[in-house]
């Protein structure tokens, strides 16, 4: 692997302290992300986010399940997905269980910008609620 270019075998693209995975589960394409994002990794998580956006995708999904930090240029990098998916008219939601993680977004006052599941499971069964009895 080259440092420099943030590529990894597989798709994914990682540093020493970040890993991001880019997935297509239709509808949504799913960034799963392991490690912490700062300012030394965000961008390797601004870019594959990119790659993710200029493919189409309407539905993004940060899976952030195994994230153990995020700093304000971290949070930056979600703000623009979701400043590029507005233009889109598309969606970004977020995957996060952690309580140290869901604690950054309320901090910084994005707990509302975003819709915020425990999984993906939940925000599916929000988008295609069973039908009532």
């Amino acid at each position: 692997m080259h440092e420099d270019d943030g590529r990894a075998r597989g798709g994914a693209r990682m540093t020493q302290d970040l890993t991001v995975a880019i997935r297509d589960e239709h509808p949504y394409v799913i960034l799963d992300v392991v490690g912490e994002i700062d300012i030394a990794t965000a961008s390797v998580l601004r870019n594959a986010m990119i790659e993710a956006t200029d493919t189409g995708a309407s539905r993004l999904v940060f899976d952030l399940s195994r994230v153990t930090f995020v700093d304000s240029v971290g949070l930056g990098v979600f703000v623009l997905a979701r400043k590029k998916m507005h233009l889109r008219r598309g969606t970004v939601d977020i995957i996060a269980s952690t309580r140290r993680v869901l604690a950054i977004f309320k901090l910084a006052g994005l707990e509302q910008a975003f819709r915020i599941r425990p999984t993906l499971e939940a925000l599916a069964a929000e988008d295609d609620p069973a039908e009532p009895a």
